[in-house]
């Protein structure tokens, strides 16, 4: 295997944007939360939901944040812009959750790059990102992701 080449035009531009819609049934949020182990009422029985205030089931949050980062992973394996191949790994994120996601609603996810840099040490272009998701004009994830974005590595010819 060789290393990454050597940095021409970026992977990722500023200003790319992409984008997705979820909606978790009621089934789908029980069986996200019992797959991570979150046993919170609020996830799996609609009583304890609605005696706490909520009109219906609400989402684990690792539900949501788990969507919202894999959306940068599939975006950034497929081709650049120009066409050249690249994928990305996530270094981190920052999520803020500011409302309750409820079962059945329609959820608007958005991604913006909003930096790019060449680092040497990483062989990659760290790639930053500014995001959202929503339903309807309510505001229900925030956050802020680091990427490394890369060139696949070619084989040499044998």
């Amino acid at each position: 295997m060789t290393a990454p080449a050597a940095p021409g035009a970026p992977l990722a531009l500023v200003g790319e944007t992409f984008s997705q819609r979820a909606r978790f049934s009621d089934d789908a949020i029980r069986a996200f939360a019992t797959s991570v182990h979150d046993h919170n009422p609020l996830h799996h029985d609609l009583a304890a939901a609605k005696a706490a205030g909520y009109r219906a089931l609400i989402a684990s949050g690792t539900q949501l944040g788990s969507v919202f980062m894999a959306m940068t992973a599939t975006h950034f394996a497929k081709p650049a812009p120009d066409g050249r191949p690249r994928l990305g790994l996530g270094l981190g994120f920052t999520l803020r959750f500011r409302a309750p996601v409820y079962a059945g609603e329609s959820i608007d996810l958005r991604w913006t790059v909003t930096g790019i840099d060449w680092k040497e040490s990483l062989r990659g272009w760290v790639t930053l990102l500014e995001g959202d998701a929503r339903s309807a004009a309510t505001l229900l994830l925030d956050g802020t992701g680091t990427l490394l974005i890369r060139a696949p590595v070619q084989e040499p010819a044998r």
